[in-house]
């Protein structure tokens, strides 16, 4: 069945570009099918790999944003990350399935990065365009107050620790299931568990803080 990504990057780098492409009905095959065909073309020719870049890249990219916090870092690691999985699709020897695969090599990937941006920035600077899944959502009518509460969820992923908004992130943005995660992660499923409902603690407490603080404000300034 295909699957197609949310959110869609128009003009996404592409790691093929100028590779042959093959004009099949690669939107027809499975992720399975796919890879296996990969395996058969490259590197002389690119269509299944093309297809299973166009079939994740929004996703993937999503996933990227929310755990650098930028767009040009997360276009950056989008377009690394699919350079590896790009020379390392023989590696992958179908013990998970190749979705579980290639998060693991998406949010390996982020995490080096990360590490090596914290070395150049202050944490704050490193997160402050964190955005949802609801902000890239959004449409235009939306009111003044579902923007504050969408600003306010941004605040809040922003205090929580690397480890807690990769879950927050793997969860609710990229939609893995708790299986999957744990797959990702290499945790056993009682850990993954355990894990993200202490994050989503974490995070639902940030949320009321920084909630009690507003209302706080408008008291004071006489704001209703």
């Amino acid at each position: 069945m295909t699957q197609n990504p949310s959110n869609e990057r128009p003009n996404s780098k592409d790691p093929l570009a100028g590779a042959a492409v093959d004009e099949e009905g690669y939107d027809a095959l499975s992720d399975a099918e796919l890879v296996e065909t990969c395996r058969n073309e490259l590197p002389h020719g690119g269509g299944a790999f093309r297809s299973l870049l166009v079939r994740y890249e929004g996703i993937v990219f999503n996933t990227c944003l929310k755990m650098l916090g930028n767009v040009q870092d997360a276009e950056e690691a989008c377009q690394d990350a699919f350079m590896r999985v790009y020379h390392k699709i023989d590696q992958f020897e179908g013990r998970s399935t190749f979705k579980t695969w290639l998060y693991r090599v998406v949010c390996n990937h982020c995490m080096t990065r990360r590490r090596q941006m914290a070395i150049r920035r202050e944490r704050g600077t490193e997160i402050r365009e964190v955005i949802t899944a609801e902000m890239l959502e959004k449409q235009e009518d939306q009111t003044e107050a579902a923007d504050a509460a969408s600003e306010k969820v941004h605040q809040a992923l922003a205090q929580l620790r690397a480890e807690d908004r990769e879950m927050i992130v793997l969860r609710f943005v990229s939609d893995l299931s708790l299986e999957e995660m744990a797959e990702v992660l290499d945790l056993k499923l009682s850990a993954t568990k355990m894990r993200l409902y202490r994050a989503i603690d974490r995070f639902k407490d940030a949320f009321l803080e920084l909630s009690n603080a507003e209302e706080t404000e408008n008291e004071k300034a006489g704001t209703p």
